[in-house]
């Protein structure tokens, strides 16, 4: 005869909370893992919509794939109003309210920067998709900070080379009054004037963003009699400015690089004609043949009867970034996705990019070519794939600029936040992460709905004592050789050098960025005050007289920017020259 015997109230307990944590745990595995999305949707819906579709086809797909670790992914989108503090009062949200594991998106370089600063506070990674300032990754980088589309001097470098066959002295420059503009116009001034000695820059129009009558800025930059454009104007903005100066014949005998046209979206907008043979980079999406970028072609069809835009890519290849991070991650722990992402390899549509573990860059490259007039219609021609691990300057240069960042005051807060930190699975890890209110949209399982100052790239300096890391159990080491990841790039912008020119310039050449960015343009008003300038001093040792006025399309201010020196060596003042290996 079998007797009942009733269990003690002790294993009673413990045998309801051992099952209270399994069903816990199942339904925390049968959560979705949740991204947070931020980025400027109503102010810049030309932009947005594409990119928004983007990534919300890559969730489609990543779910349909059967998730991440076992769970699918959902993103919780908001909108940022172009307005930085709006973006971080929605990151804490996403992070706090919505517990996001990561967080993507940002088109302004000023949004950027403050997610950047909010994702080392609360060490929680942050992957920028599409601002351009090289503060973001080289002197204000840190752990939690990735970039993904080409930054600011790899966007001036690709073009630098063709620019300089030009043979063309007198330049000027027409752009938005934004940090990205200002960065890449900067790279580009840079890099031209270290290669071609003679160059001028007689003209800069900084016009405001999302200004549609452009007759004043062509007026400007006609009276100074340039010989060649740089531009980086887009969408309404450019075709306007097209038109205008169109009207003035600007363009007669004038040589233009426009970064950017070559995207179908610009190309959609312009409503004037242009001559061929304009050099332009951008997006030849229905002359890209290769089989990864045909089937993202008819996948993005399939879902929106449309094709897709430059901003597509960026938004599809920044979450399935994010989903290969997990994966590698092999947990949704913050910072252990963190620590996957220094040389993690994602597939993409334009083929397998890096995340770099210098400097949290992509490799993700940008296409080159020239207008033309294929089939009857302007289009971009002539063009190659440059990839981003031909567009960077030395790893040496990159690295004295984040490592001088972590040790400033106004750079990395926290010690135990440099780029070089302690090592997971054969990384660098780092560390970093923080509560709000915005306007939201949910995409889950099913869908969304919807500086580098100047920069010669083949400069080479003298190695240097690399800083000990703050972080135990890990030194930088000392005396890192200059390396020379890529000498294509500084041969080609030699060759492209008109003859004669003096080879010092090059070899004197100073970081990428000067290591202090030049500060943005401040508003000088009637009345002689002036409006804030970002904190950003000359380098060490240097003065700088007053630099060139900067016109602003409004009539009742005045811009004008500091003038940096061409090449001093802010990091180590008075450091020689290292022999220039690239010959």
């Amino acid at each position: 005869m079998l007797a009942c015997v009733a269990l003690p109230a002790y294993a009673q307990a413990g045998a309801a909370a051992a099952a209270e944590t399994r069903r816990t745990q199942k339904s925390l595995d049968e959560k979705p893992l949740t991204v947070g999305e931020i980025n400027t949707y109503r102010a810049l819906p030309g932009f947005a919509e594409p990119y928004r579709r983007g990534w919300a086809l890559a969730l489609a797909q990543i779910n349909a794939e059967g998730g991440v670790l076992g769970r699918k992914l959902a993103v919780v989108s908001r909108d940022d109003r172009g307005q930085p503090d709006e973006a971080v009062r929605a990151a804490q949200a996403l992070v706090a309210r919505h517990g996001a594991v990561a967080l993507f998106g940002s088109y302004s370089s000023e949004v950027a920067m403050a997610l950047s600063r909010y994702a080392l506070d609360a060490k929680v990674l942050y992957l920028a998709v599409a601002p351009l300032t090289q503060r973001l990754t080289w002197q204000e980088g840190n752990r939690y900070t990735f970039r993904l589309r080409p930054a600011a001097w790899m966007q001036a470098a690709a073009v630098a080379p063709k620019a300089l066959g030009l043979r063309r002295l007198r330049w000027a420059v027409i752009r938005q009054d934004t940090e990205s503009d200002r960065a890449t116009a900067e790279a580009f001034k840079g890099l031209m004037r270290t290669f071609q000695s003679k160059t001028e820059f007689v003209a800069e129009q900084a016009v405001a963003p999302q200004t549609a009558d452009a007759r004043a800025a062509v007026q400007a930059l006609a009276a100074a009699k340039p010989d060649a454009l740089f531009t980086m104007l887009e969408g309404k903005q450019l075709a306007a400015f097209l038109r205008a100066a169109q009207t003035q014949n600007l363009f007669d005998g004038m040589a233009v690089v426009s970064l950017f046209m070559g995207d179908p979206e610009n190309l959609a907008a312009i409503d004037t004609p242009v001559p061929d043979g304009w050099i332009i980079t951008g997006y030849p999406r229905d002359a890209i043949d290769t089989p990864e970028h045909t089937a993202f072609v008819q996948a993005y069809r399939d879902r929106y009867g449309e094709p897709p835009g430059a901003a597509s890519v960026l938004g599809y290849v920044a979450l399935r970034s994010i989903a290969e991070g997990l994966r590698q991650a092999g947990t949704a722990d913050r910072e252990a996705l963190v620590s996957a992402f220094p040389r993690l390899k994602v597939p993409t549509p334009f083929g397998a990019i890096e995340y770099r573990n210098l400097d949290h860059q992509s490799t993700l490259g940008t296409y080159l070519g020239y207008t033309g007039h294929g089939g009857g219609q302007l289009g971009m021609e002539r063009f190659v794939y440059a990839s981003g691990t031909r567009l960077q300057p030395l790893d040496e240069q990159i690295r004295r600029l984040r490592d001088t960042a972590t040790k400033s005051p106004s750079g990395n807060r926290d010690a135990a936040a440099e780029t070089h930190g302690p090592r997971r699975n054969g990384t660098v890890a780092e560390s970093n992460g923080a509560a709000g209110r915005a306007s939201e949209s949910s995409a889950g399982a099913n869908d969304a709905g919807g500086r580098a100052n100047d920069a010669a790239g083949g400069a080479n300096e003298a190695a240097h004592s690399a800083p000990a890391s703050a972080t135990a159990g890990h030194r930088v080491p000392a005396a890192l050789p200059a390396k020379q990841p890529d000498t294509a790039l500084t041969a080609r912008l030699r060759a492209a050098r008109p003859a004669g020119e003096d080879r010092k310039g090059d070899r004197d050449a100073a970081l990428p960025g000067q290591g202090v960015p030049a500060r943005p343009a401040a508003i000088e008003a009637k009345d002689g005050s002036r409006g804030p300038v970002e904190p950003h001093g000359t380098a060490a040792g240097q003065t700088a007289a007053p630099g060139p006025r900067i016109n602003a399309v409004r009539p009742d201010v005045d811009t004008r920017t500091d003038a940096v020196p061409v090449w001093p060596d802010p990091v180590n003042p008075g450091h020689p020259p290292a022999p220039d290996l690239a010959r």
